[in-house]
């Protein structure tokens, strides 16, 4: 101590220039201490006295401390450095690159021993002087900030952080980023937003302007790279190591904090893995509808790159590997779950929804896709489009396949109820007796009984045996009000079977192209339904003269053409049917001759004999005689709707004056059934001359 005291009177402002009492106190203390040189000597004493009044010293201080310019005291950089290896000093700020910024200090085992007059025996460092992940980062960091002080340039703050990475080229932060990144600017970059990940002081991100501002000096260079992150075109993001959020908010991707932290990296990262199916459906709404009104289009990148990484984490979802491969855009798959989680939640997937998912440019591809049924979603017969008022209205919903497909087992939970409006089960269907002549009632009989299920699996099992189609089809004709459409429900009613009528209206559309997917959707529907239903049920094309006609000249108009399109996909499935199809139709003179060959059945509905007339009147009008009931026969030549109507105003009358109906009021009203079709010349028009 005494030396030293004596060393650190004579050294403090020499201007690093030893005289000779001072040269031998100095030698003394390097033989006491085991130095290996002066200028260690003096370094060391040099820091010893600024550390007993409690500061570091970095050249500056020394500089000050010999009175001496910052060049000469760079003499002693090599001592400081042999002193630190050998264990005598520290330097306490690890991170710092810059030479003149490193602040030293003795060990604390070196300086207690010196103050307690112990034996100075310094320990090596072993090993554990380098800097780790953080402190590498936060030594770029530190470059940073010369650079943003105006210390160093930009240029020259790239070419120290290189020189840093050549010196930990074996550290895993660097090495793995160099594999991924090829311009040391841009992998400096992410140094800095790993430090504002570690140092969560802005919720673990960069801000865009500030980072860039600190990083380049000059403007263009801002604006480039600000231009290149807004794009999501950056080699950061197109590595998937940092993304873009909120316009300004630059931060670590869940790769980017793996590459940091390493296997610690699970601490920071929300494990998305291990859904089941339906909160997968979950995770991607929440992951959409975090998105603005308005997305930009890098939020939609990275919200579609965070569904695929989504689907990664959960391979044992088989649904998801089998959409991808039916599938391969991400945007498709996104828009499918979507529709389904509008299904799971009872709520319906509206196509101006699309606003939320895309771009606008994007938006209007899809909607033009869905309109025309080009969709994937479409082609693979996923989804199904219906329409509303205006287009943004029409809605998208999952099919049976689609449904199926995701949902497995659990499709059952939301398939299609069997009690919808198309649909008329058989025991909801009210017996009615009908009365036709003879030949008429033999072929229904007929009919009837082919479609009787034993009798009708037995007809299916003998038309596969033999190669001939297995569809029963049955066209019934002829004048209206002679009971076709009921005698389709009295059958339906006989045989046990469901009734999916269409509704013809419902497949003309005014939209392009519209009515053909319509009527495809209309036979995918009943092979869903026939899948389903443990009997065959019967698909009722009722007054299908509508659909059925002869096919038009395909120059004469768009409508033709449609219209000739429809049919020729009515043709198409008539002649692949498994099932039973039945069309009825008042204008026979008008079905194409196509389709005549393609019904199995033909059969014709004649007005009512005299015969059937009477008692369709006494089977309706039970009071009245029967006498009476064949003189309103052979007088009216009415239908079986036409009677029907004739007592439903009998009884109405009846109600109101509480007389029952008479042969004269049933005559009345008879003669009031049918409309008058007077004659042109019976009546004039305008003023007689």
């Amino acid at each position: 101590m005494q030396h030293i005291r004596t060393a650190a009177s004579k050294l403090n402002g020499c201007k690093l220039k030893y005289n000779a009492p001072l040269a031998a106190t100095l030698d003394a203390l390097d033989r006491t201490l085991q130095l290996g040189s002066r200028e260690e000597t003096v370094a060391l004493v040099a820091i010893l006295d600024r550390q007993c009044a409690g500061n570091n010293s970095d050249l500056d201080d020394l500089s000050n401390y010999f009175n001496c310019s910052a060049l000469d005291v760079m003499s002693l950089v090599p001592a400081l450095n042999t002193l630190t290896q050998r264990g005598f000093i520290t330097v306490e700020n690890r991170s710092e690159c810059l030479l003149t910024r490193k602040e030293f200090k003795l060990c604390p085992d070196v300086f207690y021993a010196i103050i307690e007059g112990r034996k100075v025996q310094p320990v090596p460092p072993a090993g554990d002087d380098r800097l780790d992940r953080f402190e590498f980062c936060q030594a770029v960091h530190k470059l940073i900030e010369e650079r943003d002080n105006g210390n160093i340039e930009t240029a020259k703050l790239f070419i120290q952080a290189a020189a840093l990475e050549d010196e930990y080229a074996d550290m895993p932060l660097v090495r793995g980023l160099r594999g991924r990144i090829a311009d040391i600017a841009d992998r400096t970059l992410f140094y800095e937003m790993c430090v504002d990940f570690t140092n969560d002081s802005d919720g673990g991100h960069s801000d865009l302007g500030s980072t860039l501002g600190d990083i380049y000096d000059r403007i263009l260079s801002r604006v480039r790279q600000k231009l290149l992150i807004t794009r999501d075109e950056h080699p950061l993001q197109q590595a998937g190591l940092a993304e873009l959020r909120n316009e300004d908010e630059l931060h670590l991707t869940d790769e980017g904090i793996r590459l940091l932290l390493g296997e610690a990296a699970q601490a920071f990262i929300r494990n998305a893995g291990g859904l089941d199916r339906y909160a997968f459906l979950v995770e991607v709404d929440k992951l959409v509808d975090d998105l603005p009104r308005q997305p930009m289009p890098v939020q939609l990148r990275r919200a579609f790159r965070q569904i695929q990484k989504l689907e990664k984490a959960n391979p044992q979802l088989e649904e998801l590997a089998k959409l991808a491969a039916l599938l391969p855009d991400v945007h498709d798959r996104t828009l499918f779950y979507l529709i389904l989680k509008e299904l799971l939640d009872g709520d319906t997937y509206y196509v101006r929804q699309l606003r939320y998912l895309y771009a606008k440019q994007e938006e209007l591809q899809v909607q033009r896709s869905l309109k025309d049924g080009r969709h994937p979603l479409q082609q693979l017969g996923l989804v199904e489009m219906t329409k509303g008022g205006l287009f943004e209205d029409s809605s998208l919903v999952p099919t049976e396949k689609g449904k199926e497909l995701y949902l497995g087992e659990d499709a059952d939970l939301f398939a299609d109820s069997v009690e919808d409006s198309a649909l008329i089960l058989p025991e909801k269907i009210a017996c009615k007796p009908l009365f036709f002549d003879p030949a008429l009632q033999q072929q229904l009989t007929l009919l009837t009984g082919s479609l009787e299920e034993a009798r009708y699996a037995a007809l299916r099992a003998r038309l596969q045996a033999q190669h001939l189609p297995t569809g029963v089809t049955a066209l019934l004709y002829g004048h209206p009000g002679t009971g076709k459409t009921e005698s389709v429900m009295q059958l339906a009613r006989a045989t046990g079977r469901a009734v999916m009528h269409v509704d013809i209206s419902a497949t003309k559309t005014c939209w392009f192209g519209e009515s053909e997917k319509l009527i495809k959707q209309v036979f995918d529907r009943y092979r869903r339904l026939c899948q389903k239903s443990r009997t065959m049920p019967i698909l009722l094309f009722n007054e299908a003269d509508a659909v059925f006609s002869r096919r038009k000249d395909v120059g004469s108009s768009s409508v033709a053409q449609t219209e000739n399109a429809i049919q020729n996909i009515i043709l198409e499935e008539m002649e692949t049917l498994d099932g039973i199809l039945i069309a009825t139709t008042n204008l026979a003179d008008n079905l194409d001759r196509a389709f005549e060959r393609r019904f199995l059945f033909k059969i014709r509905f004649d007005k009512p004999t005299v015969e059937s007339k009477t008692r369709i009147w006494r089977s309706k009008l039970p009071a009245l005689a029967e006498a009476d009931a064949r003189a309103l026969a052979l007088q009216y030549d009415f239908s079986g709707g036409e009677i029907d109507n004739i007592v439903r105003k009998a009884t109405m009358e009846e109600v109101i004056s509480g007389n029952a109906p008479t042969p004269d009021t049933l005559a009345r009203l008879c003669e009031h059934e049918k409309l008058e079709h007077a004659s042109a010349s019976a009546r004039r028009i305008g003023f007689r001359p």
